[in-house]
């Protein structure tokens, strides 16, 4: 299923307390950065965060998350991963937070 057929949420999760900090919805973006820097699109603002840490992109018509080098690495089920296909309830671990994708 591609992204003009269904729509993604993100939500940002404080690992150490459970609570969802912010939600956002993905698909109106081509790309969505995620990083410490003030220019990213959804800011991490912690020492562990990658100034871009990581990227959201639409490949052949799925959103992936892909790891863009950084120094603390962007996990999935504790281990690192470089590229992922986004699906409904899956968690990647980045700095603090747990980023959960949700279909809208």
């Amino acid at each position: 299923m591609g992204i003009t057929e269904m729509m993604m949420e993100l939500h940002v999760i404080n690992r150490k307390t459970g609570q969802l900090v912010r939600a956002f919805a993905l698909g109106d973006a081509a790309d969505v950065l995620i990083g410490r820097d003030e220019s990213c699109d959804i800011r991490l603002n912690a020492p562990s965060v990658s100034r871009e840490h990581c990227l959201i992109e639409e490949i052949d018509g799925d959103l992936h998350l892909r790891d863009l080098d950084s120094s603390g690495g962007t996990l999935c089920g504790g281990r690192k991963i470089d590229d992922v296909r986004l699906q409904h309830g899956l968690e990647v671990e980045v700095g603090p937070a747990t980023l959960r994708f949700v279909e809208d």
